[in-house]
C-alpha cells in the first residue's frame, strides 16, 4: 500500500511529461519542401515536366493545334503531310532536307537547320487544295526562322542563344517559365505560375495576341515580342511590340481596316463588340482540347446563341434561318494557305454596300459575295435583297425604301 502512492505519482509526472513532448511537437513544424513563393527568375521546363501533376490536361493538349504546331521531322517523319513524291517545279527542297515541320491543318511549312539557324524552305503545302505553293520567291534572301518567327512556333525560345525549349506550343507557351512552380513551397503554387483563367479579361486576351497578332518587337529585328514572352499574362504586350496597322502596312488589311492576312486575329478583336464586352478568346475557343476544327467550345450556331439569345427571327435574319450565324458575322475575308480560308473576328456584317464604295468585292469582300457568287447577281441587287428582308419590320413597304446606290 505503501508504493501506491508513489505509482500514482510517476505515473501523474510520466502523463504530464507526455503531454508537454507532445505539445512541443506539434507546435514544431517541419521546413515545408520546395524553395520558390513567386516567378522572378523562373525557367522553362517543358511540358513533360507539367505530365507529372496535370496528366490529363497534358493528354488533352497533345489533341491541339497547338501541339503541332512545330514537330521534329527527323524522330517522327510521318509529321510530314507534304506531297515529296510527286514531281514539283515549285518545291526545289527533298523531304530528306526537312528538321522540323510548322502546321497541319491549313498548311505545311518546313524548316532546314543551317548552322546554328533554322532557315524556312520556300515552298509551302496547302493540304486543303493538296498543292504547293511558293512561299517566298527564289531570288529572296532566306527567311531566318530565330528571327521571324520563332518565338510563336516554338516554347522557351532565346533567339539570341538560338535555341529553345521544345518544339510547339507547350504549356509553358501561356503558362510561362515553370521552373519555380515545380519547386514551389506548398501554399505558393498559384503564385508560381501564370493562369490566363485568374487574370483580368484584357490581360489574358494579350496572351494570345502576342501569337496572333503580326508585327516588330521593340528593337525591330523580331517578328514577334521577344521580352514578353517569359513575362505573358503579367506585363503590357505593347511594351515589348508594334503590332502592323493598317496605316503603317496596308497591304495586310482591306480599305475597311479588317485583316486581309492571317495571324491578326487579336487586332480584329480588338475592334469588336466582343473585346468592349470582355469576350475574350477562350470564351469561344477551348485550349486545352481539340474537338472541333477551330477548337470552338461548341459547334456553329451553338456557340452564338448560347450567349444571343432572340425571341424569333426578325429583319434580315430571316433569310437565312437555315444558315450560320458566323457566315455572315465571321466572313471569310483572311487568306492563310487560300484565299478566303480563315474568317473574321470583328463580328461586324459587311455589307454589299462597302463593296460598292469600296470599288468592288476585290478590294472589299463582304458577307453575302462569300456564298453569292452569281455572275448575273450585281452587288446593287444584293443590297436590295437585304432590304427586302428587312421590309416585315419596316412601316413603309419595302418599295418606299429601295433607293439606287452608288460608289
Amino acid at each position: 500500500m505503501e508504493k501506491l502512492p508513489r505509482i500514482i505519482g510517476l505515473i501523474i509526472v510520466l502523463t504530464i511529461a507526455i503531454i508537454i513532448i507532445t505539445t512541443i511537437k506539434l507546435k514544431h513544424k517541419e521546413a515545408p519542401e520546395g524553395e520558390f513563393k513567386d516567378m522572378v527568375g523562373a525557367s522553362y521546363v517543358g511540358s513533360f515536366e507539367c505530365k507529372k501533376c496535370h496528366e490529363r490536361r497534358y493528354l488533352e493538349w497533345t489533341t491541339t493545334l497547338h501541339s503541332k504546331m512545330m514537330q521534329d521531322a527527323k524522330a517522327n517523319p510521318l509529321v510530314i503531310i507534304g506531297d515529296f513524291d510527286s514531281p514539283s517545279k515549285i518545291r526545289t527542297f527533298n523531304k530528306e532536307d526537312v528538321d522540323y515541320t510548322l502546321g497541319n491543318q491549313w498548311k505545311q511549312q518546313y524548316l532546314k537547320k543551317e548552322g546554328d539557324d533554322y532557315v524556312v524552305l520556300p515552298a509551302q503545302y496547302n493540304i486543303g487544295a493538296h498543292e504547293w505553293e511558293a512561299y517566298y520567291p527564289a531570288d529572296k534572301q532566306k527567311r531566318l526562322w530565330f528571327k521571324e518567327c520563332g518565338g510563336c512556333h516554338a516554347t522557351g525560345v532565346d533567339p539570341g542563344k538560338k535555341t529553345f525549349k521544345e518544339p510547339g506550343i507547350g504549356c509553358e507557351a501561356c503558362h510561362g517559365p515553370g521552373s519555380n512552380h515545380v519547386r514551389a513551397i506548398p501554399g505558393f503554387e498559384i503564385a508560381t505560375i501564370i493562369n490566363p483563367v485568374r487574370l483580368p479579361a484584357l490581360a489574358a486576351a494579350q496572351i494570345c495576341g502576342s501569337c496572333h497578332t503580326k508585327g516588330k518587337d521593340k528593337s525591330g529585328e523580331y517578328a514577334y515580342p521577344v521580352g514578353y514572352m517569359t513575362t505573358r499574362g503579367v506585363a503590357n504586350l505593347y511594351l515589348y511590340f508594334d503590332p502592323v496597322s493598317p496605316k503603317n502596312n496596308p497591304e495586310m488589311f482591306w480599305q475597311s481596316g479588317d485583316s486581309k492576312e492571317y495571324h491578326q486575329q487579336y487586332l480584329d478583336w480588338q475592334k469588336s463588340q466582343h473585346a468592349k464586352a470582355g469576350v475574350t478568346c477562350t470564351k469561344c475557343h477551348t485550349i486545352h482540347t481539340g474537338t472541333t476544327m477551330f477548337q470552338t467550345v461548341m459547334v456553329g450556331d451553338a456557340l452564338c446563341k448560347s450567349c444571343h439569345t432572340t425571341t424569333g427571327y426578325r429583319g434580315v435574319h430571316r433569310i437565312h434561318t437555315f444558315g450560320s450565324c458566323i457566315d455572315c458575322h465571321m466572313a471569310r475575308t483572311v487568306t492563310s494557305a487560300v484565299t478566303g480560308d480563315l474568317r473574321s473576328h470583328t463580328f461586324k456584317f459587311a455589307s454589299p454596300e462597302l463593296s460598292i464604295k469600296m470599288g468592288g468585292v476585290e478590294k472589299q469582300p463582304n458577307s453575302c459575295s462569300g456564298c453569292h457568287k452569281h455572275k448575273d447577281t450585281p452587288l446593287t441587287d444584293l443590297v436590295g435583297f437585304i432590304d427586302a428582308a428587312k421590309s416585315a419590320d419596316m412601316p413603309k413597304p419595302w418599295s418606299a425604301h429601295r433607293r439606287e446606290v452608288s460608289p
